[in-house]
C-alpha cells in the first residue's frame, strides 16, 4: 500500500504534468490560429477528447451514462466550458501566450465572488480582500489607460470569467457522476452545440499541417487524462494550486517558439492573480 504522502506528490505531479501539456496544447492553438477558426479547433478538441474516453466509460456504465443528468445544470456546465476555452483559443490571435493565461486565470475569483449567490457559500472577510486584490492585479495586466489594442486582454477575462462559473457549475454537480463521466457530459454538450458551425468556419488542413494538428490531439488528450488521474490521488485543495504552475510553462513556450516575454508591469499583475488565487485555494481547503 502507498503511503498517502506519496500519492499526494504523485497527483501533484501529474497535475503539473497535465498544466504543462495544456500549455504546450495552447501554444500549437496560437500557431494554428492564423489557419483555422477557434471554434473549429475547439470542436475536434472536443470530438476526440470524447472519442478517446468513451472506452473508460461504456464498458463500466454503458451508454446511459453519457446523458447528461440533471440535463439542464449540465447543459449549462457544457456551455460554459465551451465559451470559456473557445474565448481562450481566439484571444491567443491577439496577446502573448502567457498574458492571456493569466487572464484565465481569474477562474477561482469569480467562483468566490459568486458562490454566496449561486451556491450559498459563505465568504469571510479574508477571501473577500483577496478577490479584491486578485482583480487589481487584473487591472494591472490590463492597463486600462485606452491606449492600445486591449482586446484579446478583454476576451481572454471573459474566458477566465467563464472558466470560473464552469467550476462553480463542477461543485455543483460534484456528486451527480464520476469525473471521468462529468468530462464526458460537458465535452457532449460541446460537441453537440459547436457541430451546426462547423460547416462555416471549415478549412481544409494542408499537409505541412499535419504534425502539429496531430501533435495538439495527442496533447490535450494526454493532459485530459494526467489532470483527472491527479484527483484520484489525492484532494482537490492538495492538486489545484498546482495549477498556477501553467504560466509558468506558457511563459517557457511563450519565450521559445514566439520569442514573446511579459513585462516587469505585466509580471507584477501575473504576481498578485496567481497569489490571490492560491491564498483562496488555502482559506478554502481550511
Amino acid at each position: 500500500m502507498i503511503p498517502t504522502g506519496q500519492h499526494h506528490v504523485l497527483a501533484m505531479i501529474l497535475m503539473a504534468a497535465a498544466v504543462t501539456l495544456n500549455a504546450t496544447k495552447d501554444g500549437l492553438v496560437k500557431m494554428m490560429a492564423g489557419a483555422f477558426s477557434p471554434l473549429l479547433i475547439l470542436w475536434v478538441q472536443f470530438a476526440v477528447t470524447l472519442i478517446a474516453i468513451l472506452p473508460f466509460i461504456v464498458p463500466r456504465q454503458g451508454w446511459r451514462a453519457l446523458l447528461p443528468r440533471p440535463l439542464g445544470p449540465q447543459i449549462l456546465r457544457g456551455l460554459f466550458l465551451a465559451c470559456g476555452v473557445g474565448l481562450f483559443y481566439w484571444s491567443v490571435r491577439f496577446i502573448p501566450l502567457a498574458d492571456a493565461t493569466a487572464m484565465v486565470l481569474v477562474g477561482p475569483l469569480v467562483v468566490t465572488a459568486l458562490s454566496p449567490l449561486i451556491l450559498g457559500e459563505r465568504v469571510g472577510v479574508r477571501r473577500w480582500t483577496a478577490v479584491v486584490i486578485g482583480f487589481i492585479g487584473v487591472l494591472i495586466i490590463l492597463r486600462p489607460d485606452f491606449s492600445g489594442d486591449r482586446f484579446g486582454h478583454f476576451v481572454a477575462l471573459g474566458a477566465g470569467t467563464s472558466i470560473g462559473l464552469f467550476y462553480i457549475f463542477n461543485r455543483l454537480l460534484a456528486q451527480a457522476s464520476p469525473p471521468m463521466t462529468a468530462v464526458a457530459n460537458a465535452v457532449i454538450v460541446g460537441t453537440v452545440v459547436l457541430a451546426p458551425t462547423v460547416p462555416f468556419v471549415w478549412t481544409p488542413p494542408l499537409a505541412e499541417d499535419a504534425m502539429v494538428i496531430a501533435a495538439f490531439l495527442c496533447i490535450s488528450t494526454l493532459g485530459q487524462f494526467c489532470m483527472i488521474t491527479s484527483f484520484r490521488f489525492a484532494p482537490a485543495s492538495i492538486v489545484a494550486p498546482v495549477v498556477y504552475f501553467q504560466i509558468v510553462a506558457a511563459t517557457v513556450f511563450g519565450l521559445i517558439v514566439f520569442d514573446a516575454f511579459p513585462d516587469a508591469i505585466t509580471w507584477i499583475g501575473i504576481a498578485i492573480v496567481v497569489g490571490a488565487g492560491v491564498y483562496i485555494g488555502v482559506r478554502e481547503a481550511r
